[in-house]
């Protein structure tokens, strides 16, 4: 999900602050070498979404891509950040696969 609400927002920038001051006082505690996402999921129908994501990009200076999912990213070193539109289709797909899960053992 997202939000702009400057709440939120600011809670959000704090906890990555304090992820990085903590990070940096502590040496020994292993990072990802691969990088890390940050993701945001768009809401509402997939004209909504598709809209939010194009906002986004705008926001961010980054291009659009349309594979498996709509998105716009940008990174910041290891760090990316990443909006997402996941088409309406494929989430009930995915919710009607995963009705499954733990149904079959082998």
């Amino acid at each position: 999900m997202m939000t702009t609400d400057s709440t939120a927002r600011s809670e959000f920038i704090a906890g990555l602050r304090r992820l990085a001051a903590f990070l940096a006082d502590n040496p020994k505690v292993p990072v990802s070498t691969g990088g890390l996402d940050v993701t945001v999921l768009a809401e509402g129908t997939d004209r909504q979404q598709r809209a939010a994501v194009d906002r986004i990009a705008h926001l961010i200076g980054a291009p659009t891509s349309d594979s498996t999912f709509y998105v716009a990213a940008r990174d910041f070193g290891p760090i990316t950040y990443r909006a997402v539109a996941i088409p309406a289709e494929q989430s009930r797909d995915y919710d009607a696969w995963s009705t499954y899960y733990g149904a079959v053992t082998a």
